[in-house]
């Protein structure tokens, strides 16, 4: 940019006296300026001015465009006349002042520039020149001159005095300067504004010409930007910019020669270099074309945002000029290529991100107060410009792929002038480093700006590249860092990335890997049907390399929704609704649920069906098991998809369950209570069905505790065709369809703490080799439904009494017999069937001859209302019993003997007889009142006692028959001599409930009893 310039003119040799102290108080400062546009004062602080010496008068111009294009920005703005002289008035007259005169007369008709006459006077002079004054004499050459030139009218001082060696003297002579040089930039803007109004006026007449007008702006403009009003200059090009719009929209547009950009360096050219090319003289002559005039105008104006510090700005302006001006080339008829569009925007694009990094640290004059918010800003802009030209980049690179590699021409291009972007289209390598570098500056800015996501998708942007040129190692490694979580929602930029990776990690052989961004994929909302097709691709890929095996892959691509039962003859059924989140249909190598039965002992089945097809949406599968067999209430615990290599768990938002049957086909085998049995062992019938299905090789049975699901030993079985073999059931021999066979086996448990219910597996192999399994749990009396037992009491030295005694343990059944012997006796109960309820007892005695010790065998045949009554169960027993011994106790109260169950052993009954002082003999009897087959009575039964001043005691035993309230035996008493009636001692008048041991358990009881005389 051009000077303004203050011209001295010098015929007396002072110039080089003075020139040292002149220069020195250069640049003019603080200076008030009236005459903007605005009509506000400003302060200048400093005007930058050159001093010229003896300048040619150049021929003054009264062309409006000429002054504005050459003389209103630059240009002499201020005549100086120096003058030094000791000449008297004649010499004066004579030479001075017409020589002055003719300078005044030249330089006064110049529009827009000032003049002054500067005297240099010396020190002599200036107190001559005082002592005149004093004398009111006028008469030295300065007065002379300030008279004949220094007008009255006239604002501020023409003719000024200098003493160079006076400060103060110098002092008033630049301020009276700095007065002459604001009128003559008053007078200059004044003068344009005028003729811009009256240029603005008539806008709408034919001839208004555009260029003209921002010829004559612009003169303004130069003047303020030298005055250093950079804001003030930015607001006329901003006034310019508006009304070129107006008529772009009009379409007025024939003041440019063409649209531009042809020229060589079109492409490539810094923003700020305004002077590149003659644009000013272009404008006035009205050739610039729209290309140029477009490039200079932005350009100014970030010169000025530049000086004002306002880099925010400076970038905002520059995205939208970059937005618009690049939309306007690719527009019909430009006649400007893709190639050259994006040529130019990546030259732009990098030149206002390096202008921009020019950006003082407090953030280029931001007008935020926070200075980390603008450097933020200033962060992100610049990440954007080197986005965009990113982004040009990579047209570029499509365009130049096409082309043969002996060919420089691209696309319409034929040389690029930005040599970082030529040396990028030379080679791929160096395009490679350049596009990487670029992206990573930009992502760097990003992050800076706290715009992370966006900085992602620069760095995706490298991993393309990388995988275009095959690198997909190194793509993949920064592709893993920018996918999210598995946990996290995916956004846009995540996607592209996850297909990237995929991509990569198949052309790594990463299957698994590459499957699992397909997966993520399409388990997000809204994905197309696309991946249907990438899925079973890589699910068959996977297949290949693990064989028979088969990955678990994490995702929700399918969910069960449903599952019921179905019912069919041949085969057991089960439908389940899966709902598929891929959007085609998918074809699917098998389908597997696991049914669990829950509980402490838990039971899995497995249905399966293969070659299915899953619809989006949701589909029902009909799955199959045939090789188990288990009936009861089974949750879904987990629903598996096979695609190839891999499974997919489809699971469940709810929990699902059904109600299985036993399979129609295969055999079952059942749990009955055993139809022979020996007393104190635990015992149960096993059923084997074959039903339709033939067993080829035998079957194994294994029994367990259906609440703890612990085994259970089988100790014995004597049946044909069956065998026991490491506490299991073992059938070795082939079963054909249709077949049945049972046997009772012994179990291995504590018969006081059998299992509620059992649980049967039993494992097999079918006719054509499949192994299949029957599982089943039922509720099963393992102790039989009597208690049998046995017992001897001792009559008298010689003779025992064996009491048989059968009771039913169940809620009914029908006793059919029971029979038993001992050495020497045998008896039985008869063929009369007994029916007996819970508690109810049946007892036999027999009296034989005494023994020590009795081995009592036998069996009990009964039958429970719910089995067949053509086949009655058969209990059998083997107890050994010894003769009770008789313990005696003594009780003094009343009462009746309640028994639940029968009684070990006897009671012993004392009876206390109190007679009179004289010695009586008593007749002593006990017998049984009603029913005498309550109580069995052994020892003193009836006898005569003595009876005196003492009490006499008189002990017998009792054995009870059955359970219930017993009443008492009673006891009667009379003298001997007395034929009378024996009167009762015994009052039983109120019961007494006595505690009730386990029968298997030895004890002794007393009977309340209370003999009175």
């Amino acid at each position: 940019m051009q000077q303004l310039t203050l011209n001295i003119v010098d015929e007396n040799g002072v110039w080089e006296r003075i020139e040292r102290d002149f220069t020195s108080r250069l640049p003019l400062r603080n200076l008030i300026w009236k005459g903007g546009l605005t009509q506000s004062a400003r302060f200048i602080e400093q005007l930058d001015i050159k001093v010229t010496v003896d300048e040619a008068d150049n021929v003054s111009s009264h062309d409006t465009l000429a002054l504005a294009s050459e003389h209103a920005g630059s240009g002499r703005l201020l005549n100086i006349c120096l003058l030094e002289s000791d000449s008297d008035a004649d010499t004066y007259k004579a030479v001075i002042k017409p020589r002055v005169k003719a300078w005044v007369g030249r330089v006064s008709q110049r529009k827009g520039e000032g003049w002054m006459i500067v005297y240099v006077a010396s020190a002599e002079e200036i107190q001559r020149m005082n002592n005149n004054k004093f004398l009111s004499m006028r008469t030295s050459v300065f007065d002379r001159l300030k008279s004949d030139f220094q007008g009255k009218k006239d604002a501020g001082e023409h003719v000024v005095l200098l003493q160079a060696g006076a400060v103060e003297s110098w002092n008033s002579a630049f301020l009276a300067m700095r007065e002459r040089v604001v009128q003559a930039l008053e007078e200059r803007v004044s003068q344009l504004a005028d003729d811009m109004r009256r240029m603005d006026a008539n806008r709408m007449l034919p001839g208004w010409n555009y260029c003209k007008f921002f010829v004559l702006k612009e003169g303004v403009v130069r003047l303020y930007r030298l005055m250093g009003l950079q804001d003030e200059a930015l607001a006329q090009y901003d006034e310019l910019e508006a009304v070129f719009f107006q008529l772009l929209g009009a379409q007025r547009l024939s003041w440019f020669s063409t649209f531009g950009g042809l020229a060589e360096g079109d492409d490539y050219s810094d923003v700020l270099d305004t002077g590149k090319r003659a644009y000013g003289r272009q404008l006035v002559e009205t050739t610039i074309s729209l290309f140029d005039f477009r490039t200079y105008l932005f350009g100014c104006q970030a010169q000025l945002l530049v000086a004002l510090g306002h880099y925010a700005e400076l970038a905002e302006r520059a995205q939208r000029f970059i937005a618009t001006f690049g939309r306007s080339m690719r527009e019909p008829g430009t006649g400007l290529s893709a190639a050259f569009v994006a040529a130019w925007t990546y030259s732009t694009c990098m030149n206002i991100a390096e202008i921009l990094e020019g950006a003082p640290a407090s953030g280029g004059g931001s007008v935020r107060a926070d200075g980390g918010s603008a450097m933020r800003a200033l962060a992100a802009a610049k990440a954007g410009f080197l986005a965009g030209a990113r982004q040009q980049l990579d047209v570029l690179g499509a365009l130049w792929q096409r082309l043969p590699s002996s060919s420089d021409d691209v696309d319409g291009l034929p040389s690029v002038a930005n040599p970082v972007l030529a040396a990028a289209l030379a080679t791929d390598e160096r395009f490679d480093q350049i596009y990487v570098r670029t992206c990573e500056q930009a992502a760097q800015y990003y992050v800076e700006s706290g715009r992370r996501r966006f900085a992602r998708a620069m760095h995706g942007d490298v991993a393309r590249l990388l995988a275009s040129r095959g690198q997909w190692g190194g793509a993949a490694r920064l592709l893993r860092t920018l996918v999210p979580g598995k946990t996290e929602p995916l956004s846009s930029l995540d996607v592209t990335a996850l297909e990237r990776l995929a991509e990569c990690e198949r052309q790594l052989g990463n299957t698994r890997d590459s499957l699992e961004c397909v997966v993520r994929l399409i388990a997000r909302p809204g994905a197309d049907n696309g991946y249907a097709a990438m899925l079973g691709d890589l699910c068959g890929v996977l297949g290949a390399e693990l064989g028979d095996k088969r990955q678990r892959m994490a995702g929700d691509l399918f969910k069960a929704v449903g599952a019921a039962v179905v019912t069919r003859n041949d085969t057991l059924c089960v439908e389940v609704q899966i709902r598929s989140q891929v959007a085609a249909a998918v074809r699917v190598d098998r389908v597997a649920a696991v049914l669990t039965s829950g509980g402490g002992h838990c039971l899995e089945v497995e249905f399966v069906a293969r070659d299915v097809t899953l619809a989006s949406g949701e589909s029902s599968v009909m799955l199959t098991a045939d090789a188990v067999s288990c009936a009861g209430r089974f949750s879904v615990a987990a629903v598996c998809v096979a695609i190839g290599g891999a499974e997919f768990v489809a699971a469940a938002d709810t929990q699902l369950s059904v109600l299985l049957a036993e399979h129609p086909a295969n055999p079952a085998v059942r749990l009955r209570p055993a139809l022979v049995a020996d007393i104190g062992c635990p015992a149960l019938r096993v059923i084997v069905d074959t039903r339709a299905t033939s067993i080829a090789a035998g079957m194994a049975i294994r029994l367990f505790d259906a609440s703890s699901g612990a085994p259970l030993q089988v100790t014995c079985c004597n049946y044909a065709g069956f065998a026991v073999a490491d506490g299991a059931i073992v059938i070795k021999d082939v079963m054909d369809a249709g077949c049945s066979s049972e046997a009772d086996v012994e179990l291995g448990v504590d018969p006081h703490m059998p299992p509620t219910a059992i649980t049967v597996c039993a494992l097999f192999k079918t006719a054509t080799a499949e192994r299949r399994v029957f599982v089943g749990t039922a509720s099963v009396d393992t102790v039989p439904a009597l208690a049998v037992s046995a017992h001897a009491v001792a009559l008298s030295e010689s003779r025992v009494a064996v009491i048989l005694r059968t009771q039913c343990t169940v809620d009914s059944l029908r006793l059919e017999s029971l029979q038993a012997a001992v050495p020497g006796a045998e008896w039985a109960l008869g063929e009369a069937s007994t029916v007996m309820h819970r508690g109810d007892v049946v007892t036999v005695v027999r009296e034989i001859a005494d023994s020590l010790e009795l081995r009592l065998q036998g069996e009990a045949r009964f039958v429970s209302p719910t089995e067949d009554f053509n086949h009655p169960r058969t209990l059998r027993f083997n107890v050994v019993c010894s003769a009770a011994s008789q313990a005696v106790a003594v009780h003094m109260a009343t009462g009746s003997r309640f028994c639940r169950v029968l009684e070990p052993t006897p009671l012993s009954v004392r009876i206390r007889i109190v007679g009179s002082t004289a010695a009586q003999m008593r007749r002593v009897r006990v017998t049984v009142r009603e029913d005498p087959a309550h109580w069995l009575i052994a020892g003193a039964i009836d006898c005569e006692v003595d009876v005196g001043d003492a009490e006499v005691c008189l002990e017998y035993s009792l054995v009870a028959l059955g359970p219930g309230f017993l009443p008492l035996p009673v006891v009667c008493c009379a003298s001997v001599d007395q034929s009378v009636a024996m009167g009762t001692l015994v009052d039983a008048d109120f019961p007494t409930l006595c505690a009730v041991p386990n029968h298997g358990a030895m004890a002794v009881y007393s009977v309340p009893v209370v003999v009175r005389a």
